[in-house]
């Protein structure tokens, strides 16, 4: 079970929902899981730890739009 340490701002993650899997981009840090952007939209949704899941290479994703204008200010 992971918790807010493994997880940072502007990290993006794979949500699992059932049968179903989103990308998503970390926006905040709470302490039982994390607003994550899952569109272009500047509206972050709250999605609990044990449904998210590191995107081990999502260093390779050079470019994405999660969060809009404010998803792009955690860009590195």
């Amino acid at each position: 079970m992971s918790n807010s340490k493994d997880w940072k701002p502007g990290e993006l993650i794979v949500y699992q929902n059932g049968d179903r899997f989103e990308i998503g981009k970390i926006k905040r840090i709470t302490e039982d899981g994390a607003f994550v952007w899952y569109h272009e939209g500047e509206t972050a949704a709250k999605t609990p730890f044990d449904c998210m899941h590191k995107l081990v290479n999502g260093y390779v994703i050079e470019q994405e739009s999660l969060g809009g204008e404010e998803g792009r200010r955690y860009d590195s």
